[in-house]
């Protein structure tokens, strides 16, 4: 008999079947179709990981923390938009009709999950180095940003799960994570120009630069399984990559001119 107080324990019940989960998405050979578009893409790639004011600063040229000031007021637009391209391309999955897309919706869903945070720490960043949130909330989007904004919100609508993925995730969040690597240590020089240094301000650099590293090879296997390849559904996909690193390459380059 139990007395008052006491907590009386009923049976356990171990659940022996397994949940469902769909399977993760793991990294594979390429078929010779993702092998071609990616040696047509290399250069394009490269330059977009690579303008000028993020090699520079890489290299600890330090260039003018104006032009740092007027990117990332700039490109908070695509960062804040960045689940919302996701959860469109979100809206073409299915759960189990077509092979690989219960794995490809899972990855979006945990993905958008890591992105709730990553406006707030952008403009932590931006702050530090002397921008307030209302005066990027303020600032209109120039035209080359409103150019790659505008084909990340179409592709990821309008064009196939395979075009939107390539355009948004694998070639924007793929560049993202190969410039932040080299980029976070050798910013912190920018205290010597009055920057808040500390690990709210470089907590949007450091996730990037520490994540990111996986995120381009599985939203190429999201690409792969998404893409018929045969007719001109791989052309297709290169395309809405190649359009989307050309635009923000050339968004960078506005961004720094005098």
């Amino acid at each position: 008999m139990s007395t008052p107080g006491n907590v009386v324990s009923g049976p356990r019940f171990e659940s022996r079947v397994r949940r469902y989960a769909p399977p993760p998405l793991v990294v594979t050979p390429h078929p010779p179709w993702v092998e071609a578009m990616r040696a047509s893409l290399r250069e394009d790639w490269e330059v977009a990981c690579w303008p000028r004011l993020f090699r520079d600063t890489a290299d600890g040229r330090r260039p003018p923390l104006r032009h740092w000031r007027r990117v990332l007021s700039g490109f908070f637009a695509i960062v804040e938009a960045f689940p919302k391209y996701m959860g469109l391309s979100l809206a073409k999955t299915t759960y189990g009709l077509r092979r690989g897309d219960a794995s490809i919706r899972r990855w979006l869903l945990q993905n958008m999950a890591v992105e709730a945070k990553h406006a707030e720490w952008y403009l932590d960043w931006v702050r530090g180095i002397g921008v307030e949130p209302e005066a990027v909330f303020a600032r209109p989007l120039s035209p080359h940003l409103r150019a790659l904004h505008a084909h990340l919100l179409r592709t990821c609508a309008q064009g196939s799960l395979a075009e939107g993925v390539a355009a948004s995730n694998w070639a924007i969040e793929g560049i993202t994570g190969v410039w932040t690597r080299d980029v976070v240590e050798p910013f912190r020089a920018y205290a010597a120009e009055g920057a808040r240094i500390d690990a709210a301000s470089m907590m949007w650099l450091k996730a990037h630069a520490r994540y990111d590293d996986a995120h381009p090879h599985e939203a190429l296997e999201i690409i792969k399984l998404a893409t018929a390849p045969d007719g001109d559904a791989p052309a297709r996909v290169e395309a809405a990559a190649r359009t989307s690193l050309r635009l923000y390459s050339a968004a960078i380059r506005a961004c720094c001119e005098d």
